[in-house]
């Protein structure tokens, strides 16, 4: 009787089991959420501005609220306060930041220009648009492939753009960065510290001071490549690439990955 029981149940579990699922009620593929909009800032500084570290402390915390992936920070030294490379000095003045200085009329340091929305702010301002940044939406997706080869000191960069939703017109735009630079810089108390740190340090341009000019329609992709050649004294794991997407109006996405793999 037992056994009679057992198999009647096992047969009731089987039916029940194999039990036909009408079409509307299976599982369908989501299109997934719009994603969320990273900030970057452009941080206009200089190693003989004394209030610079203050602006640097500032994109330290809004890192550590935010996340590093989610807040990216580009140090563009430039201006008279910057100073530039000597045989004697590690300055990290550069052409290219000074075009940027001049182009945003900068005037005097720290400014930061917060996804180029509006005018260049003081750092006490980057925090409130910061948040205002993070709470937007974005229908723009940038994935990078890098490659790195050691012997030549040489990197290949592959940009791909994906539209998420609406078309985009705008330009691509691909920044070499370097971290854990030692250097002098000019500290709040007027006195130099030989011994500074800087970090997001924008060495070059690699497509271009502006970028390149990329249009998509709506769900569609475009890839863009690259190479760049390190400078001597550019340390390569301490490299990242910087890819962002820009119009008339702000940056609509931006990434950063390291150039070499950690």
């Amino acid at each position: 009787m037992i056994k009679l029981l057992s198999a009647i149940a096992c047969t009731i579990l089987m039916l029940t089991a194999c039990d036909h699922i009408d079409s509307n009620d299976r599982l369908i593929y989501v299109k997934p959420a719009t994603v969320g909009r990273c900030v970057l800032i452009e941080d206009f500084t200089g190693q003989k501005c004394r209030n610079c570290p203050r602006a640097a402390t500032v994109i330290e915390q809004l890192q550590k609220q935010y996340g590093a992936d989610t807040v990216i920070a580009v140090a563009i030294h430039s201006g008279p306060l910057a100073l530039k490379p000597t045989a004697t000095l590690n300055g990290l003045r550069t052409p290219l930041g000074d075009l940027y200085y001049k182009h945003w009329k900068i005037g005097h340091l720290p400014l930061g220009l917060i996804n180029r929305k509006g005018r260049p702010a003081k750092d006490a301002q980057w925090p409130s648009l910061v948040y205002n940044e993070v709470q937007q939406k974005t229908t723009v997706d940038i994935k990078l492939a890098i490659s790195y080869d050691s012997a030549t000191r040489r990197s290949h960069i592959k940009a791909t753009v994906n539209s998420l939703g609406n078309s985009v017109a705008g330009k691509l735009q691909l920044w070499l960065v370097e971290d854990t630079i030692t250097a002098i810089q000019q500290m709040p108390d007027g006195k130099n510290n030989k011994y500074y740190v800087h970090n997001h340090v924008l060495r070059t341009s690699i497509n271009g001071e502006w970028g390149e000019a990329i249009t998509l329609a709506n769900g569609t992709s475009t890839s863009k490549e690259a190479d760049c050649q390190l400078e001597e004294g550019w340390k390569a794991n301490h490299m990242a690439v910087v890819a962002f997407v820009y119009n008339d109006d702000s940056v609509l996405q931006v990434t950063r990955q390291q150039l070499v793999n950690p």
